[in-house]
């Protein structure tokens, strides 16, 4: 921006004491001289002037034509010279002329709009301009700003000649910063429900201190638009009928925050009294009716009432009867609180599916959507089946959006079932670093495809496998992996999955390194909607190598190179309402184990492993997580103990806290872990939210690790108590503990706390 050159008063001030010695000369001249690029009409200026030739000088006189050129806005500047002379005085108006715009740009207003810049601006192509006035105009522009509260927003120019005279190309770039922050939200008049409550159904979030990363809490006056409607169905949903939400007032809060106040009218809550049906004539009344739980001195709760109409809805379209509709009246006293409900039914008669058109997926096989379905050709159109199949194709995270319609055909009584898809990005790559007290420092990078096809060159895409490759590299470990499913073996639901690794690493122990190189295939197949059964078999080379001369005769006699065989069979219940970050249900599995024997091999040992996690919602989204596991591991045949590499360990960030990696149970005459054959750990772990993404956990852990297979007795446990933090980040969670030992073996004598640091999730 370039300031203006000229004081507005200064030259008028100078013209007077310039002129005092003039007083009483006649004027010899009036005329005019034209400074800078801008175009001047001489016409114009001196259409201003009030001074003639031959007249006696008047001071004051100029002084207001002065004043009236500059309030005219014709002008950039205007300043006067009086020059005495033989005769009298000549008058000079030095007039600098305001150039024309040819062009002007405007960028970077993404939220308010180059175009509402140019309006506020009130200029165009042909309009003079300089520089004093674009910095009047664009206060405008900055003011607009400030009222939709973003206090950064600058506004900056350039005037560039054009190529005729007099005319300049103007572009205008504004900086609008980051919109001002939400940092409180204040409810008045929510008796019946906790402000919390209200918050968590709010799309306007408050800032954290995360927000530098999240965004979370920029202020957005169409999202707290939005939210009023949503606060008004929390009330609703508890049967308030009559709730209000009054319009969020905005006021400032420090430099860049804000503070949301929200009035709230609770008002009284309803019982649902009379429920009423009518246009059942299909079927008998009571049958269809059944379908519908609600009953009188119900709290009248909206969702409720709405979800028993879709039970009703749902009736019909399970026996095809896909046009029926349901609405739903609700009578509201507000002199008693009763609210009666009525259902209407308007029957459809039965439909059957003719044909099933699939669109929009340009890169997945049809095959692999149709063998997703819950109906068929020829089938009753049965809506809950076809609510059912969209969850599935959504649940393949191949698309970004699936629906579904029926359309008629011309045999009254079929439709065609339409299947829409929009397909999304399924492969990924990935790359990172991090740190935990197990590993040290480490780095991945991840390839994956989770719509990959084996036989689908040159694309390698829409066949519906699952493909990663990985490799992981860091001061105590490399490993690198490579992992194929295909999720319907000869066309079955049948997975088939196949693994190959090669794991080195040095943070088992200090005294030695270890190198596992393998494969692995895998049989699984669903029970139901919740279970899985898996069956596998593993073939690995397991290198002990770089055994320390300190490491004691135990550790010494495991250095060499041993080939294992194994088969697993595993169970797996998983009733979790999410895989990652869980509030409630449970995932247990239990599995058995064989390797050597008819499988050969060098290691002749058998195993079993139960493991359990159960959630409990508890109140304003706190979890109580209790999880245990439990393993034994016994040689036979050929074999006359137990390898180190299949020995039971516990302790580290992962299992029981407050001890060092693989650290509880016995050790050799040196103090290093051997690992036992029986072992078992039991944790419980209350969490809680403190900011978005963000959780505060308290936990006790108890566990230990016995010599011998089939012998746990329940003394010389090891136990701890402690706290810790968890960080979802997206991509990169991070736990951190900290754990005081409460009871020890006497193997692991420790009085003083230990901190834990682990990227990753519990399961």
């Amino acid at each position: 921006m370039i300031p203006h050159r000229h004081s507005r008063w200064f030259p008028v001030a100078g013209f007077l004491l310039a002129a005092a010695a003039a007083r009483a000369a006649l004027v010899t001249e009036v005329g005019v001289r034209v400074q800078g690029h801008g175009r001047v009409d001489t016409n114009a200026v001196m259409a201003f002037s009030t001074l003639r030739p031959g007249e006696e000088y008047n001071a004051m006189a100029v002084g207001r034509d002065l004043r009236a050129m500059q309030q005219s806005g014709m002008f950039s500047s205007v300043t006067v010279e009086a020059e005495p002379g033989t005769g009298g005085v000549a008058v000079y108006f030095l007039v600098e002329g305001r150039s024309r715009i040819r062009d002007m740009d405007i960028e970077g207003a993404d939220d308010l709009g180059n175009r509402k810049v140019r309006s506020l601006l009130e200029i165009g192509p042909g309009d003079p301009v300089d520089d004093s006035l674009l910095a009047v105009r664009s206060q405008k522009v900055l003011e607009t700003y400030r009222k939709k509260y973003w206090p950064d927003a600058r506004l900056t120019w350039a005037l560039a000649p054009a190529e005729e005279p007099g005319w300049v190309n103007v572009r205008i770039t504004v900086k609008e910063g980051r919109r001002a922050t939400v940092k409180k939200i204040v409810f008045a008049g929510n008796d019946r429900v906790r402000s919390r409550e209200l918050l968590k159904a709010m799309k306007q979030r408050r800032a954290n201190w995360l927000s530098w990363i999240t965004g979370a809490g920029t202020y957005d006056p169409d999202l707290l638009e939005t939210d009023r409607e949503l606060l008004r169905e929390v009330y609703r949903g508890r049967g308030y009928l009559d709730a209000g939400i009054g319009e969020p007032k905005i006021s400032p809060l420090g430099r860049r925050g804000l503070r949301v106040d929200i009035d709230v009218s609770e008002g009284e809550p309803y019982r649902v009294g009379r429920v009423e049906f009518s246009g059942i004539t299909s079927a008998p009344p009571a049958e269809v009716e059944s379908a519908v739980r609600l009953k009188e001195g119900d709290t009248a709760s909206s969702t409720n009432i709405e979800k028993n109409a879709q039970a009703l809805q749902d009736w019909y379209g399970s026996r095809g009867r896909i046009r029926t509709d349901v609405e739903t009246d609700i009578d509201a006293d507000p002199a008693t609180h009763v609210a009666d409900v009525r259902y209407t039914v308007t029957e459809g008669r039965e439909a059957h599916i003719r044909e099933i058109r699939i669109r929009g997926n340009s890169r997945t096989k049809d095959k692999v959507i149709r063998r997703e379905l819950a109906v068929y050709p020829g089938e009753l159109y049965n809506t809950v089946k076809v609510r059912t199949s969209e969850r599935r194709l959504q649940n393949l995270n191949y698309f970004e959006y699936v629906n579904s319609y029926p359309s008629p055909t011309d045999d009254p009584g079929w439709y065609d079932m339409n299947i829409e898809v929009e397909e999304q990005r399924t492969g990924q790559l990935m790359a990172g670093a991090g740190f935990s007290s197990v590993d040290d420092l480490i780095g991945f990078v991840e390839l994956s495809q989770g719509n990959f096809d084996l036989f689908g060159w040159p694309g390698m895409t829409g066949g519906g496998q699952k493909l990663k490759l990985r490799a992981q590299v860091g001061t105590k470990r490399s490993d690198y992996e490579l992992s194929f499913i295909e999720p319907w073996f000869l066309n079955r639901r049948l997975s088939l999955g196949l693994d190959l690794f090669r794991h080195e690493n040095s943070y088992d122990s200090s005294l030695y390194d270890q190198r596992n190189v393998g494969g692995r295939v895998t049989l699984g197949h669903a029970l139901g909607a919740f279970s899985r059964v898996n069956l596998s078999y593993g073939l690995q080379q397991i290198d002990i190598y770089d055994v320390s001369t300190n490491a004691s005769s135990a550790i010494r006699d495991e250095e060499g190179t041993y080939k294992k065989s194994e088969v697993t069979l595993e169970l797996v219940r998983d009733t979790r309402d999410h895989p990652f970050l869980p509030t409630r249900g449970n995932r247990s599995s239990v599995s058995g184990s064989v390797a050597g024997g008819p499988l050969g091999a060098d290691t002749d040992v058998y195993g079993f492993e139960a493991r359990s996690s159960q959630y409990f919602p508890l109140w304003f989204d706190h979890v109580f997580n209790v999880r245990g596991w439990a393993g034994v591991v016994e040689e036979y045949g050929d074999s006359d103990e137990v390898h180190l590499f299949d020995r039971l360990f516990l302790g580290g960030p992962r299992t029981v806290r407050g001890f060092k990696y693989r650290d509880v149970g016995p050790h050799d005459e040196n103090g290093e872990p051997i690992g036992g054959n029986t072992a078992g750990y039991l944790t419980a772990e209350y969490t809680l939210p403190v900011a978005e993404k963000v959780r505060l956990a308290f936990f006790y852990d108890v566990g230990m690790v016995w010599p011998e297979s089939w012998d746990a007795e329940l003394n010389d446990l090891n136990s701890g108590l402690g706290f810790g933090v968890r960080f979802d980040l997206p991509g990169f969670p991070i736990q951190l503990d900290y754990t005081w030992p409460i009871d020890t073996d006497p193997e692991n004598d420790r009085d003083s706390g230990r901190f834990s640091f682990w990227l990753g999730y519990q399961y």
